[in-house]
């Protein structure tokens, strides 16, 4: 073990050590904190937040969990297919390509972004199961670590806080095929609580060979006894997609498939299939003063199978893909309120252990799949310490200061079989093996004054930092067409926010300006095929949200961003980066006629952007802006609460993903979305 990582291993078992020691001997106010490490409805200086209740969701027209998020100020999604929230990215403040990697997701404070390229599954994410949803922009690397430049989504399950046994079940049917069903089941009984929950959804998608079949499975329990707490959290997802590929847009050759044959699938073999589970186990020790101790362990297991098919070249290119993840992590940590200089403060301090193995087979095609040609193996290793204070300086000022120091090693090996069908005799028994470490710090600190009840202004500033994943370390040789070795550096970004919140029973805003300089951004070239350090780029803008409730029955709420990504440096000096709108905005209506029914209106702007690939800003094309309108009425009888949904209205036909090629001028590839979708579900609560 090198010096560095000892030196991180030394800091946190001291910071444990002396929080513990400290913890009986102190007497101060109790101040709240979940158990995902923070409490961002508090007054503690963490900077532009947004909280998501399970009421706001129940009411929102969003049919998955991207769709919900896309529709917050400086959140940008991207869809592929629009199928159930599948092959979907979120992006915070325009990243791009590179949105998945820079927005870090977390699962009850628990990291969901994996150590390879792979999205995160939305789907697999029900959202009548979602308690509430944080999402803290320029913010989460202190407390969770690298891949939050843009910021971090936290979603907090639900779990049963009433006593007794409850149930709830739902079926759904609407367009395109879909049926789904989702029940779940829940039990307190004081020191006993769990939740057990189940989601299926079959959908034929909008266009041809795009089928979905999901099934997920979560669990919850808690034992709670005096001071004490045990846990177990599992959670298991069954996921077959059939992919059709893009539309092709050729001018010269008088193609255009996006408007002559826009549900059409080019792609008809592809596919992508995802299994996998997780299990979290952990014990938290409370104090009267607010004090706690978590000991938590955690197991990811994921397996993928895709195929992508070669039209072009007769198979020659054809990749069938066959990869395994597991992760192992141990994430102790201790909440300690305490006083700092005679003010009442509260300091996080804790470890993150985790411990990666990717494993992938890859063959030209699935027939061939016990001889495979590249068989990768990659282990990454990642040890961080990390310390977050937060002091209450006067009953209306707020100050935050946290630091991480985060080691990450990765070692790996590409074997190349020369046997195996379809490999020519110019190939080698295998590529050098590689060996990376680095290891970078993170910091946020900030500060915020209230004025008047309910108004408060706030400055924050961070350094954030993203290690490659496993696989942008490896890229194509042209020549042996080995997976080789090609090492990246760190990225790092320096964020400032400004901003001003306000808070007053029927009325609340926000109004937020930020900046962010990132230096060795990690993004992949299509001229190359490879991933590359880009010459410095930076994100600028201005976001603005408010809301208000009329008539104790009308509830307005609406957004809008304004978003500069762009080159500062090199060959693109002043472009915008590709797949960023520089308008964005998002108006909601919902009229509570009664107790028992309610309708909601939901207007979402996004405006056009540079395709995929057009880093040079001069194709000549840009991904159209688009407007959708989408419709939703509930209503109460009896014990059943009966909901019918309207999705993009005005059948605006509209994609939000386009790349244009490197060799062609012209020419572009294009994922169309659905047009005018409807769901109607049928629910009902049980006591049992």
């Amino acid at each position: 073990m090198n010096q560095h990582c000892a030196y991180c291993q030394a800091l946190a078992v001291a910071g444990l050590l002396a929080a513990s020691c400290a913890i009986a001997a102190e007497e101060t106010e109790k101040i709240l904190v979940t158990a995902t490490r923070l409490d961002p409805e508090r007054g503690q200086a963490r900077g532009h937040v947004t909280i998501i209740t399970a009421e706001q969701i129940q009411r929102s027209t969003a049919r998955a969990l991207p769709e919900l998020l896309g529709r917050e100020a400086g959140v940008l999604t991207r869809s592929l297919y629009g199928n159930n929230g599948t092959r979907a990215s979120v992006d915070i403040r325009g990243f791009g390509a590179a949105a998945t990697q820079n927005t870090l997701i977390l699962l009850d404070g628990r990291r969901l972004n994996d150590v390879d390229l792979s999205a995160v599954d939305y789907s697999a994410v029900p959202l009548q199961s979602i308690e509430r949803i944080e999402i803290i922009r320029n913010g989460g690397s202190v407390l969770y670590g690298d891949g939050a430049t843009g910021g971090t989504i936290n979603i907090i399950t639900r779990m049963p806080d009433k006593a007794g046994t409850t149930a709830f079940a739902r079926a759904g049917a609407g367009n395109l095929g879909t049926r789904q069903l989702d029940a779940n089941l829940s039990h307190n009984s004081g020191a006993l609580a769990m939740y057990l929950g189940a989601h299926g959804i079959r959908s034929d998608g909008y266009r041809d060979d795009n089928d979905l079949e999901q099934t997920s499975l979560t669990g919850d329990v808690r034992y709670t006894r005096r001071n004490s707490e045990l846990f177990l959290k599992g959670w298991w997802d069954d996921q077959e997609l059939d992919l059709p590929g893009p539309r092709n847009v050729n001018p010269a050759l008088g193609i255009n498939e996006l408007s002559d044959d826009r549900k059409g699938s080019s792609t008809p073999d592809d596919y992508a299939d995802q299994r996998g589970y997780s299990l979290a186990t952990g014990y938290t020790r409370y104090w009267d003063n607010g004090a706690e101790a978590v000991l938590d362990f955690g197991y990811r297991s994921k397996n993928q199978k895709s195929f992508f098919d070669d039209y072009t070249f007769g198979g020659t290119y054809a990749d069938y893909l066959d990869s395994d993840l597991e992760t192992w992590s141990v994430t102790p940590r201790v909440i300690l309120p305490h006083t700092l200089a005679g003010r009442a403060a509260q300091t996080i301090t804790g470890i993150d252990y985790y411990d990666s193995d990717y494993d992938s087979d890859r063959s030209l095609n699935k027939r061939t799949r016990n001889q495979p040609i590249h068989r990768v193996s990659i282990d990454q290793t990642s040890m961080a310490a990390y310390a977050d204070t937060s002091v209450t300086l006067t009953d209306s000022l707020h100050l935050n200061l946290g630091g991480r120091i985060q080691r990450v090693e990765q070692e790996g090996q590409d074997d190349f079989d020369p046997t195996a069908p379809g490999a020519a005799d110019k190939f080698e028994s295998g590529a050098p093996g590689y060996n990376q470490d680095d290891t970078e710090y993170m910091l946020e600190a900030g500060i915020e004054q209230q004025f008047i009840p309910g108004t408060a202004v706030y400055l924050k500033g961070s350094r954030s930092v993203r290690f490659a994943t496993v696989d942008e370390l490896f890229e194509i040789d042209p020549v042996t067409f080995l997976r080789v070795f090609s090492p990246l550096d760190p990225q790092t970004g320096k964020g400032v926010d400004l901003g001003i919140k306000y808070r007053q029973d029927r009325l609340h805003g926000q109004a937020n300006a930020y900046y962010m300089d990132l230096d060795d951004e990690i993004h992949f070239n299509p001229v190359t095929f490879s991933n590359v350090n880009l010459d410095p780029t930076r994100r600028y803008g201005l976001e603005l949200s408010g809301g208000i409730t009329l008539f104790s029955r009308l509830d307005i709420s609406a957004n809008y961003s304004w978003i500069r990504s762009k080159f500062r440096d090199g060959p693109f000096d002043g472009n915008d980066v590709p797949l960023v709108p520089r308008h964005t905005a998002s108006l909601q209506t919902t009229w509570r006629q009664s107790p028992l029914t309610d309708f909601t209106v939901a207007v979402n702007y996004v405006s056009n952007r540079y395709f995929d690939n057009d880093q040079t800003n001069d194709f000549g094309e840009k991904i159209p802006s688009y407007t959708t309108l989408d419709l939703q009425a509930s209503h109460v009888y009896e014990d059943f609460r009966l909901t019918s949904r309207v999705n993009n209205l005005l059948a605006d036909n509209h994609y939000d993903y386009g790349v244009r090629s490197t060799f062609s001028p012209g020419v572009y590839n294009a994922y169309p979305l659905p047009e005018r979708t409807f769901l109607f579900t049928v629910s009902r609560d049980f006591s049992l």
